[in-house]
C-alpha cells in the first residue's frame, strides 16, 4: 500500500495544480469577455444615441423638403432679372426727370433772382 499512498499523494497534487491552472484560465477569460450587464448598458446608450440621430435626421429631411428645388430657384432668378430690368428703366426715367428739372429750375432761379433783386 505504500505505492498506492504515494500515487494517491502525487495524483492529489496533480489535481490541485490542474484545478489551480483551470481557475487561473477562467479568471483570465473573465477579463477577456464582456459581462452581460455591461453589454446591456452600452447597448442602451447606443440605442439612445441612435434615436437622437434618427430624430436629427428627420428634422434635416423636413428642412430639406422646405428648401426650393431647381425649378423654383430658376423662376426666382428670372423674376430677379425682370426686377433688375425694371429698376434700370426707373433709374433712366428718374435721371431723365432730373435733367428736365434742371432745365426748368435754371430759368425759374433766374426769374426768382430778378424778382428778389428788384431789377428796374
Amino acid at each position: 500500500m505504500d505505492w498506492w499512498d504515494k500515487i494517491f499523494n502525487v495524483l492529489s497534487l496533480v489535481i490541485v495544480v490542474v484545478q489551480g491552472l483551470l481557475s487561473w484560465v477562467l479568471w483570465s477569460l473573465r477579463k477577456k469577455f464582456v459581462s452581460g450587464e455591461h453589454c446591456d448598458s452600452k447597448c442602451k446608450q447606443l440605442t439612445d444615441k441612435q434615436i437622437k440621430l434618427e430624430q436629427a435626421q428627420a428634422k434635416l429631411e423636413q428642412v430639406q423638403q422646405a428648401l426650393p428645388d431647381a425649378a423654383e430657384v430658376q423662376a426666382l432668378q428670372v423674376q430677379l432679372t425682370e426686377i433688375e430690368g425694371s429698376i434700370k428703366t426707373v433709374m433712366a426715367t428718374v435721371q431723365g426727370q432730373a435733367e428736365l428739372m434742371q432745365r426748368i429750375e435754371r430759368p425759374l432761379n433766374l426769374l426768382l433772382e430778378h424778382h428778389l433783386r428788384g431789377d428796374k
